[in-house]
């Protein structure tokens, strides 16, 4: 009786192995993730506007995009989950195609280069945008159906069949125009399938140059309806709201000043060289190298197990004479011509996926632009796997086969370890505004720091406040962003510094009326500390602060927190689970009882923290309770407290400022006041 394994193909045994080997790269953490960057305003605005809403964001520079995004929102809602799972099966289905590519082009003979290709890009360190799945969804999917259409018009030209034929050619050019709607940019993907076009009828034997062009030409036509169908429709019929996707204001550069075309050869030189050896070396140093070590033996753990899976999948091969190809024989004995073809369209493909993007100003960096390796990394990996081919042992050639893709694995669980911590982070700063803030008042701005998380746009701040605050339905075109934010940046610094007014922003369908004189300043210093809603009549600040905050704390309104009702409602889906009610649950309830004036119950709280075994990790978050003490006239617990904090001068002079401010606001004992003056502001 057949085992599974013995029923299996060489093609199906291959695309096996790079959906596990996938899995192992991408699953181990997936159901950590949650929303990342842009995946917060889109899932925003779908709370408050509902899928359609996708044309008004999508609609100014790739409207396609929302074609693709309401049928998915439609099916997955708000749980992140499925949308990373949608990203990984397209991601390896992606990979799948290009080993089917490859075996079509070269034949069973080379199917081990075609499995190291296919493998190889699917696991691809160089792209590192796979943990941001709803914002990244039509990238993944634009991939997904770029490689299948340059399957079908592998398969087309191959088929006899004219009905077949027609049928392939068909899904080729509606798999284009679909990849084309989602990233214009991947259209270099068109170099590749004119190179196997001209592979394929360059092969026919017994013909001359100007024959063996004509069948090019003939064979290219109908597939250049992808190309040039949408060219036809991106350059005289849309006109792009965005600079840097509108083609002619780019190029138009060029013409303005010359110079830009030796910049854009520069910067193809460079990319060149990213994809195909800086994104193998510089990511893992980057992510992996920088891991915690319970993090970095579980990822050694994952590599260790797809390297197992690889070399027992290579062992089965080999033991079958998997290919036509006897036993003993490798794949490396290629002919001259096959390197040559390898080569041929190694570049030409690596060229077609740079030269789109450096066109329009600008090139693959990373890890922040990594998007732009996609393409390119298509020539990159196919360049590699004829170089581990052409090792003459193939013991040596599983060897670096099993070394590329636990750097590959290393990589990816670093990327998605540091976006696990970064939605924790996030979350957990949410949860806590939530316990600390019943309502926000309206059309204050909110200025935010989370703790080791950047924030380089202020949708990362405006999306999870509105979430929580301001998630009923809007009717309105465009949406009204009712909790404004600002990232605090320089310019920040200064218009909140100089009272710089109203700012107006208008991005992809949402309005922020921005008001520099009027923000809220909420700020984490650290992971394990918690967060501060800063009074600017009297800033609590540690020496941790960034200096911007120093600059903008004396500008916050903590009166724009609305002290009564109950703590909004969160949603899990969205924010994760309630974290645990720990420490920071009963300084944020101690720090809104003091701004509600509650005095009598700050104590309370701080008595159940204890019990519980709950102490800050900030000096700083004594100060509710220290002043709850001084209004209550317990000058030995202040005494107490005071000990906790007396080693850290900064830390001192915060509660001595606070301690004044709070004499001007109650009446304090005067063993109390003594005690301030003469012991804590000496």
């Amino acid at each position: 009786m057949q085992t599974l394994k013995d029923k299996l193909t060489p093609f199906w045994f291959g695309s096996l192995l790079i959906v596990i080997i996938a899995g192992i790269a991408y699953l181990p953490l997936v159901s950590h993730l949650g929303y990342l960057n842009d995946d917060w305003y889109l899932m925003y605005d779908m709370q408050v506007k509902g899928p359609g809403f996708f044309n008004a964001i999508f609609g100014i520079d790739r409207p396609g995009r929302a074609l693709a995004m309401i049928p998915l929102f439609s099916l997955f809602g708000f749980n992140p989950l499925w949308y990373h799972l949608s990203a990984f099966l397209f991601r390896a289905f992606g990979g799948v195609f290009v080993f089917w590519t490859v075996r079509m082009l070269w034949g069973e003979r080379r199917n081990f280069f075609a499995l190291i290709t296919g493998l190889l890009f699917t696991v691809y360190p160089g792209f590192l945008s796979m943990p941001n799945a709803i914002d990244y969804q039509s990238h993944i999917l634009g991939l997904f159906l770029a490689t299948l259409s340059v399957a079908l018009t592998v398969k087309a030209v191959l088929t006899v069949s004219r009905t077949q034929k027609t049928l392939l050619i068909a899904g080729s050019i509606l798999a284009g125009w679909g990849y084309l709607s989602q990233m214009e940019y991947f259209i270099g993907i068109e170099a590749l399938r004119f190179g196997v076009i001209v592979l394929l009828m360059w092969r026919a034997s017994g013909e001359t140059f100007k024959e063996k062009a004509q069948k090019i030409v003939r064979t290219s036509l109908p597939f250049l309806l992808i190309a040039a169908g949408f060219l036809v429709w991106r350059l005289f019929f849309f006109e792009s709201e965005r600079k840097a996707t509108d083609v002619g204001v780019q190029v138009s550069q060029f013409f303005a000043s010359p110079v830009t075309g030796l910049w854009w050869l520069n910067y193809l030189i460079q990319d060149f060289f990213t994809v195909t050896l800086a994104a193998w070396t510089l990511p893992v140093y980057q992510l992996a190298f920088t891991m915690r070590l319970k993090d970095m033996a579980t990822a050694i753990g994952w590599s260790a197990l797809a390297v197992v899976v690889l070399l027992y999948a290579l062992r089965w091969v080999e033991g079958k004479a998997a290919d036509g190809i006897p036993a003993g024989e490798t794949e490396s004995s290629s002919d001259t011509r096959m390197m040559r073809e390898t080569l041929f369209i190694s570049f030409l493909s690596m060229a077609g996926g740079l030269i789109p993007v450096i066109l329009v100003n600008r090139h693959v960096t990373l890890p922040d632009y990594s998007r732009y390796t996609l393409i390119a990394s298509i020539g990159a990996v196919m360049l590699l796997a004829l170089l581990v081919e052409g090792l003459a042992r193939r013991s040596t050639q599983t060897t670096v086969m099993g070394l590329l893709v636990a750097v590959a694995i290393l990589t990816h669980y670093g990327n998605t370890i540091r976006s696990v911590y970064e939605t924790e982070a996030t979350r957990n700063f949410w949860w806590q505004v939530a316990w600390r803030a019943p309502q926000i008042e309206e059309g204050v701005t909110l200025i935010a720091l989370y703790p080791g998380s950047p924030l380089s746009e202020d949708y990362f701040i405006w999306s999870p406040a509105n979430f929580i605050y301001y998630p009923e339905k809007q009717s309105n075109d465009p949406v009204v962003v009712k909790l404004p934010a600002a990232v605090l940046d320089g310019n920040t610094v200064t218009q909140i510094t100089t009272n710089g007014g109203v700012e107006t922003p208008l991005r992809r369908g949402n309005y922020l009326e921005r008001d520099f004189g009027n923000v809220l300043v909420m700020v984490q210093s650290s992971s394990d500390s918690c967060v501060r809603f800063i009074d600017g009549r009297s800033p609590e600040l540690n020496s941790y602060d960034d200096g911007r905050i120093v600059m903008v704390a004396p500008y916050s309104r903590l009166d724009s927190v609305t002290t009564d009702g109950e703590a909004p409602v969160v949603t899990e889906e969205v924010f994760g689970t309630e974290p645990e009610r720990g420490w920071c649950y009963y300084y944020q309830q101690a720090d809104l009882a003091r701004q509600r004036g509650d005095w009598e119950s700050i104590p309370v709280l701080l008595n159940e923290a204890l019990d519980k075994g709950y102490y800050p990790n900030d000096g700083l978050e004594w100060m509710p309770f220290m002043q709850a003490y001084a209004v209550q006239g317990d000058v030995e617990e202040i005494k107490s407290m005071l000990k906790l904090v007396a080693a850290d001068k900064y830390l001192r002079l915060q509660v001595c400022n606070s301690m004044k401010s709070l004499m001007t606001s109650e009446t304090l004992d005067g063993d109390v006041t003594a005690l301030i003056e003469k012991n804590i502001c000496k």
